[in-house]
């Protein structure tokens, strides 16, 4: 048994809130509970942590595929084997044909300009922040608005500590969950999903 937290799952917890989480996130989000239930280890936080994830591609220009491409770009970066295994299930088949353009090199012909943007910025921030130019920016804001620009690197951002939280955790999905029960860290190649 690894010393590392282990997840939680619904009946493990008292708080009537943080078992209803646990039971969304494996019904909905990623079809899986283990992220979710290793952060109900802290209820509060969990709760909150879910609520800025939800208030994530609400406007009316980004969206959730959009999201989804950066945060399995910076999956890929991190080789977090847990993040680039899931998928986000509302967008999963949509982003499904584009993941060959995020993973390895990003191929702007296969992407929009919108995403190719986006997905590189995910690349930036989870290798060396400091090398993103006013270049860059300046590309950005052709594309998207400065609200847009702050969405984007704060989903970012909470995406590379939160991946670097599960690559500490070696987290892994769930038996119950159709991902593979073991994943390998670091991650050699993203895994896409088996079902």
């Amino acid at each position: 048994m690894s010393p590392r937290p282990e997840p939680l799952d619904p009946t493990a917890v008292d708080d009537d809130r943080t078992r209803e989480l646990l039971e969304e996130a494996e019904a909905g989000w990623y079809g899986d509970g283990a992220f979710f239930g290793a952060m109900a280890h802290c209820p509060e936080i969990f709760e909150h942590v879910v609520a800025a994830f939800e208030s994530f591609g609400c406007g009316a220009n980004v969206d959730t595929e959009l999201l989804e491409l950066m945060r399995l770009k910076v999956a890929e970066t991190h080789q977090c084997a847990y993040c680039a295994t899931v998928r986000t299930l509302e967008v999963r088949d949509a982003v499904a044909p584009k993941e060959d353009a995020v993973f390895g090199e990003i191929d702007p012909d296969e992407l929009s300009r919108r995403e190719y943007l986006a997905v590189s910025l995910a690349e930036r921030l989870s290798t060396d922040p400091h090398k993103l130019s006013d270049d860059f920016f300046a590309e950005l804001g052709e594309a998207f608005t400065e609200a847009e620009i702050v969405e984007l690197l704060l989903f970012g951002s909470l995406e590379v500590g939160l991946d670097r939280f599960c690559i500490a955790l070696e987290l892994q999905p769930t038996d119950e969950s159709a991902y593979p029960d073991h994943v390998e860290y670091p991650l050699e190649n993203p895994r896409p999903k088996t079902s």
